[in-house]
C-alpha cells in the first residue's frame, strides 16, 4: 500500500490544478453524485425490494461509483506509475485502483447518511 500512497502523494504534488479541477467540480455538481443516487436510484430499488439494507447499499455503491468518477485523472496517472513500477498493465492498474475508490467512498457516504438519518 505504500506504493500507491507515494504514487498518489507524487502525483497530487505534480497535478495540483487538477486538485483544484477536482474540488471545484465537487461542489457544483453536488445534487449529482448525491442526488440521483438517494433520490432516482434510491426510488427504484425501493420499488423492487422493501429491505433497507439493499436501499442502502445500492444508494452507498452508486455514490461511491459517481463520485469516483471526478478522481479518473488522477487514479489514471497514478495506475500508470503503479504499471510501471509492478510490470502490469495500467489497466489492470486502474481496475483495482477505482474499485478501492468507490467501496471506501461508498463507505463513507454510508457512515455519514447513516448519522444523518439518525439525527
Amino acid at each position: 500500500m505504500s506504493i500507491y500512497f507515494q504514487n498518489f502523494k507524487d502525483v497530487l504534488k505534480k497535478e495540483f490544478m487538477l486538485v483544484i479541477m477536482v474540488s471545484v467540480l465537487l461542489v457544483f455538481t453536488f445534487f449529482l453524485w448525491a442526488g440521483i443516487p438517494v433520490f432516482i436510484i434510491g426510488s427504484f430499488v425501493s420499488e423492487l425490494t422493501s429491505n433497507i439494507a439493499i436501499i442502502h447499499f445500492c444508494i452507498s455503491l452508486s455514490v461511491g461509483f459517481l463520485f469516483s468518477l471526478f478522481f479518473v485523472p488522477i487514479n489514471l496517472k497514478v495506475a500508470r506509475n503503479i504499471a510501471k513500477i509492478k510490470n502490469r498493465s495500467v489497466w489492470i492498474s486502474i481496475v483495482r485502483i477505482e474499485i478501492i475508490w468507490i467501496i471506501v467512498c461508498a463507505l463513507i457516504f454510508a457512515v455519514i447518511f447513516n448519522i444523518v438519518i439518525q439525527l
